[in-house]
């Protein structure tokens, strides 16, 4: 949930470190004012209240730092915010696989605020959905998770090994699985999907581990594949059911 790049500074080692606010935040014992000069940081529940109201509106924060020694004492330089524009196609897509009686679930590295966000936006989640961080997941049994996993829509600051588990879970539930993956370590999971859909500005190892690669990274790709392989299969039943009764 954070990097630092080691560098020399006036030959002094200088650590500089960016990721998730409740990472960084948390380990800053210093800030910095508009003049630049290094002050005691006292008012986290003022910048906490300044994360929460940015990601509620669906953006992504950045907090940055550097200390002297690693990760250690951090002085907190700022925040960037970051938002990614809701392509109006995916709103119609979501409803699509609705209809389809498809339960999609987006598992993402956002913070839980901004991803439920993201997700009324496209109309994904409503008040009476399921979210979970990958921590409360972790916490959750397996068969408790069976449970409530009609309920759930959200997935938030998840990593690879959350993807793994749904599959799994959902797969002893007798479901049929279909995953999104674009990073090496999402093909353990793609692979143990029925479905693994890699996306086309992935890597080569999520290409190769899943069986259909969306070349414009668009969900609405995802529908259009699965409205193909229906399709396909109900021109065969069709085919069968013909040719048993000729016989």
């Amino acid at each position: 949930k954070y990097s630092a790049t080691k560098i020399k500074y006036n030959s002094e080692d200088l650590f500089l470190v960016k990721g998730a606010p409740e990472v960084i935040l948390n380990k800053c014992d210093y800030y910095l004012d508009e003049l630049g000069n290094k002050k005691l940081l006292r008012k986290k529940l003022i910048i906490d209240d300044f994360i929460n109201k940015s990601t509620k509106l669906g953006n992504r924060v950045i907090a940055f730092a550097y200390s002297n020694s690693e990760f250690k004492s951090l002085t907190l330089i700022g925040f960037v915010l970051i938002k990614d524009e809701i392509r109006e196609e995916t709103i119609e897509a979501i409803k699509l696989v609705k209809s389809a009686s498809i339960q999609t679930v987006m598992v993402t590295g956002d913070n839980k605020q901004t991803a439920v966000a993201i997700a009324k936006e496209v109309g994904l989640y409503n008040d009476n959905d399921l979210v979970l961080t990958s921590d409360e997941m972790k916490n959750m049994s397996d068969e408790e998770l069976k449970n409530n996993l009609k309920r759930l829509k959200v997935v938030a600051r998840a990593v690879p090994q959350d993807k793994s588990r749904l599959v799994r879970i959902c797969q002893e539930l007798g479901l049929v699985v279909g995953m999104t993956g674009d990073g090496v370590n999402d093909a353990p999971a793609l692979k143990k999907a029925d479905v693994g859909f890699a996306m086309g500005s992935g890597t080569e190892a999520a290409k190769e581990a899943g069986e259909i690669v969306i070349l414009d990274n668009n969900f609405l790709s995802i529908t259009q594949a699965i409205l193909f392989g229906r399709t396909i299969f109900k021109s065969i039943r069709k085919f069968i059911i013909f040719q048993l009764t000729v016989i």
